[in-house]
């Protein structure tokens, strides 16, 4: 799955600044490089497997982009001890369920099944890891690039389908490895091979690429053993290749873009600032800015103009999470008799007062509040907590690494939200994109 254009933050008015719970877990490393991370819990009998293979489409080549997305699709084809549908069908038959979605940075695989049926996941996806690449074939590659040429075709004939890579277009230099979408150009899809394929796996699916978690009802012990006779001999290989990616360090000049939409039916604005990668400093500070300023309906865009001065339909900010480098990201509809050009100036006006004036700190308990929420939230079942575990091991090398991000927020002054403002976002590190109905087109 590609990523959704919209990213409006929904957060809590109460303040409640005590830490979420910690997530307890265990860190372990089988031989051949997989790192293993275990959450037992026994307050529900179920089990969430989340396998993270640390490869999006930020891993691809001009010409050979679409690859990773095309790869998830392909990951439910059928494997060496494990034909076309079983996978699917052995899930389902327990009661379970399961899913898969690439993104720039990784591609993530999950699971959540009764407990007792623990050990045939892991079976199952030790033998798409190990043993998948003698089951590629060019029929099911055809069948799966017709399925993702498919999604392709719906994204773009949908109203501001194009929006996202015209956005990526715009802010990225080229040859940086966010320029191209997930799902990646046609002519690219067109273009893969059975080789390529089975060279993707080669180079990307292995153990030591990748990161196992399991959170719910097992028994710690027993489960190891489970992954050890499992995945314990799947070979490792050599690392993948090391990305040569710029860093964002400074403004990269403002841009501006109008693009006509026969589909869409009201002016659609995106305003897009470059901004430090998830995890890096700055982004902190920055994400919390973005809730400030478009996080639901207190926050200030929305008060300001959307409610009060009655310029807009709909504003919201947020950031993208994207792990090199991120984009802070500004979404806004005028309301009619309202120029998109008039909008954007209020807008850059708003946001030009968080570094001028600063933030209160009733705010940024606000934004404290609905991080604390949406902790809570993604903690009451083991899926979200094996996806946080998954991520946190997986792009940062420590499971409890979203945990100390939020923390990070909890311990946010204003001062310091306020100069990582006056730092990133300012009007010459924008890159504004209007999106307009076609002139004549049928409404």
């Amino acid at each position: 799955m590609h990523r959704p254009l919209s990213l409006a933050l929904l957060l809590a008015a109460a303040p409640a600044l005590a830490a979420a719970p910690r997530i307890v877990f265990q860190s372990h490393a089988l031989a051949n490089g997989l790192t293993v991370v275990t959450h037992e819990d026994h307050s529900m009998p179920v089990v969430a497997v989340n396998l993270w293979y640390k490869v999006g489409s930020k891993h691809e080549q001009p010409g050979r982009t679409g690859f990773a997305h095309l790869f998830e699709h392909y990951m439910f084809e059928g494997s060496k001890h494990s034909p076309a549908g079983e996978y699917f069908q052995r899930i389902f038959g327990m009661g379970g369920v399961t899913n898969a979605n690439t993104t720039n940075d990784r591609t993530d695989y999950f699971a959540v099944v009764p407990s007792e049926n623990l050990e045939e996941v892991l079976r199952l996806e030790s033998d798409r890891m190990g043993f998948l690449r003698s089951s590629i074939n060019a029929k099911n590659l055809e069948k799966q690039r017709d399925i993702v040429q498919n999604e392709k075709r719906k994204g773009e004939n949908a109203a501001y389908g194009g929006a996202w890579d015209a956005v990526n277009g715009m802010v990225w230099p080229q040859g940086h490895p966010y320029k191209w979408g997930v799902i990646g150009s046609m002519a690219d899809l067109e273009a893969a091979s059975v080789q390529d394929v089975k060279d993707f796996h080669a180079t990307y699916y292995l153990p030591n690429n990748a990161v196992l978690v399991l959170s719910g009802d097992f028994d710690t012990q027993d489960a190891l053993a489970k992954v050890r006779k499992w995945f314990g001999p799947i070979p490792s290989g050599p690392a993948p290749p090391a990305l040569n990616m710029p860093r964002v360090a400074r403004p990269n000049g403002r841009k501006e873009r109008t693009l006509e939409d026969a589909k869409a039916q009201v002016p659609l604005i995106l305003m897009a600032y470059p901004i430090p990668g998830k995890g890096q400093p700055g982004w902190t500070e920055l994400s919390a800015v973005a809730a400030v300023l478009g996080g639901g309906r207190s926050s200030r865009l929305a008060k300001s103009l959307q409610y009060d001065r009655r310029l807009a339909a709909q504003v919201s900010s947020g950031v993208a999470g994207l792990r090199e480098n991120d984009l802070f990201l500004i979404e806004a509809i005028p309301l009619p008799g309202v120029t998109p050009e008039a909008l954007v100036a209020e807008i850059e006006a708003e946001v030009a007062k968080v570094a001028r004036q600063g933030i209160e700190n009733r705010e940024l308990n606000r934004v404290k509040a609905g991080l604390r929420t949406s902790r809570l939230n993604a903690l009451q079942n083991a899926e979200g907590i094996a996806e946080a575990l998954a991520e946190g091991q997986g792009s940062f090398g420590d499971a409890g690494a979203l945990q100390k991000q939020m923390e990070e927020v909890l311990h946010l002054k204003p001062k310091q939200a306020a100069e990582a403002a006056g730092r990133w976002l300012t009007p010459d590190n924008n890159s504004v994109l209007t999106i307009t109905p076609k002139q004549g087109a049928a409404q």
